[in-house]
């Protein structure tokens, strides 16, 4: 139950012209609602019906734990931010406007956020809506869980998760005093990247929890979806942070060497997809190298070390191939 320190959790859903599926989103939420969770909304200025959604929907179904927040469009950090700076629960989590959650969602976290023992509380998503985790369908089903601890600056345990990169907001809860004064980048893409990794290496204790308790909506609207050339910029941006981060923090040296290594794939990869081949900026250079400054080489399998110290030789194998591979396209167009 919500007292004079606030609720349990406070669970933050940006929105921005999700009219076709906010109500299949705050439908998921209603029926495990309780009053320790409070519902922050933030309407980042939608031009379609969105608005006249969320109205119709608690019109129907009254909340008084909810809040309401409309801004001007400033993008889907801003709101986050927005939404942080108004929530009042003792623990975080973040509910994208297109996806949906399970309905054990609040009925398996809620008694293990009451303990108050772990920084962050992490579980499963899935693609398939048939695969959310309900009670019914999986009632002999045990639930796995491991727990990591960190102490006396011991960071290695981090290794899995730096490896496995899952940075996805949504499948976290985090203690709201971890999170303390960090916000997300205004104006960035990925930010789940850029914030995420960062809040682990505050942890004393995380609970893993093997279970799909998320929905995560194929939609054609996301950033997935809609791949920009700019946004291996916004991963690169990421690395340079974390690079930024090992100067005042060598002692994570190694762990965060692994983020750094995801982030140059990653980029690389966004940018053979939009250009055709390996073609970096003169900023995207600069990162790589101060990257190789920052990383623990000893972590790092050789292959992409040679990568990330040859970018040139990257680019004219690619491009190269890129060329090749047009010109037959185009020779064997021509004969049919």
């Amino acid at each position: 139950m919500s007292d004079r320190n606030g609720y349990l959790l406070s669970i933050i859903i940006p929105t921005y012209n999700n009219a076709e599926f906010i109500t299949s989103t705050l439908s998921s939420l209603q029926p495990g609602l309780t009053d320790e969770v409070e519902i922050i909304i933030i309407n980042d200025g939608s031009t379609d019906s969105t608005d006249e959604k969320i109205a119709n929907f608690y019109q129907a179904r009254p909340c008084d734990n909810l809040k309401i927040i409309h801004q001007n469009n400033q993008g889907v950090a801003v709101a986050r931010n927005r939404g942080l700076d108004i929530a009042t629960g003792t623990h975080i989590a973040f509910v994208d406007s297109d996806d949906m959650i399970s309905p054990d969602y609040f009925a398996l976290l809620l008694p293990i956020l009451r303990e108050q023992q772990y920084d962050i509380v992490e579980f499963k998503l899935t693609r398939d809506e048939e695969k959310l985790h309900i009670a019914q369908r999986t009632c002999n089903e045990t639930i796995e869980r491991s727990e990591l601890l960190l102490q006396d600056a011991q960071y290695l345990p981090l290794i899995p998760t730096f490896n496995a990169a899952q940075w996805h907001l949504v499948t976290k809860i985090f203690r709201r005093d971890l999170l303390g004064n960090d916000r997300f980048e205004a104006n960035r893409r990925y930010e789940d990247i850029i914030f995420s990794p960062f809040q682990y290496f505050k942890c004393r204790r995380i609970l893993k929890l093997n279970v799909n308790l998320y929905y995560y909506r194929i939609n054609s609207q996301s950033i997935t979806e809609n791949l920009r050339e700019s946004d291996a910029q916004h991963i690169f941006f990421a690395m340079r942070k974390m690079c930024d981060y090992i100067k005042n923090n060598p002692e994570k040296r190694s762990v965060a060497t692994l983020m750094i290594v995801n982030c140059f794939l990653e980029g690389r990869k966004i940018v053979r997809k939009k250009k055709g081949y390996y073609a970096y900026d003169a900023q995207m250079l600069s990162d790589i190298k101060t990257a190789l400054q920052y990383c623990d080489e000893s972590v790092i399998n050789k292959k992409v070390i040679y990568k990330m110290r040859h970018p040139w030789v990257d680019t004219f194998i690619s491009a190269t191939r890129n060329r090749v591979l047009k010109f037959c396209n185009k020779k064997i167009n021509k004969e049919r």
